[in-house]
């Protein structure tokens, strides 16, 4: 875990996971090693890390927290299935789920429920 960088919810981290190859979830741990010993830039709610001369990681986390697999974003040919985002979202401090925003509608919007019906009145 690197507390340089944003909380990340899992299961964008087991997204990330999942969407590596066999070959590719092999070197997770060495990837890993390799993304917390580079350099963090953070600019607002934007994190970019340079993984060489030609190659950022960035991490998009409103509020400190990435929240979807799209909020990391990697400029290497194998992307969006490659090690690197996996392996930061991997090196990253867990969100709590619980702190997740969610998209459940506000209590007043619910709808009202339906008036009980009458029985008919009998003659």
């Amino acid at each position: 875990m690197n507390a340089h960088l944003p909380r990340v919810a899992p299961s964008v981290t087991a997204q990330l996971v999942a969407a590596l190859t066999p070959r590719l979830r092999k070197r997770l741990d060495a990837g890993v090693a390799k993304v917390t010993a580079r350099p963090v830039v953070r600019e607002g709610d934007m994190l970019r890390i340079a993984l060489d001369d030609d190659t950022d990681l960035e991490l998009h986390a409103p509020d400190g927290v990435v929240t979807g697999a799209e909020g990391i974003r990697c400029g290497c040919l194998l992307a969006p299935d490659c090690l690197h985002r996996a392996a930061v979202a991997s090196a990253a401090p867990v969100a709590d789920p619980a702190a997740a925003p969610t998209t459940a509608p506000a209590a007043t919007d619910l709808p009202e429920p339906a008036p009980p019906t009458q029985p008919a009145a009998s003659p």
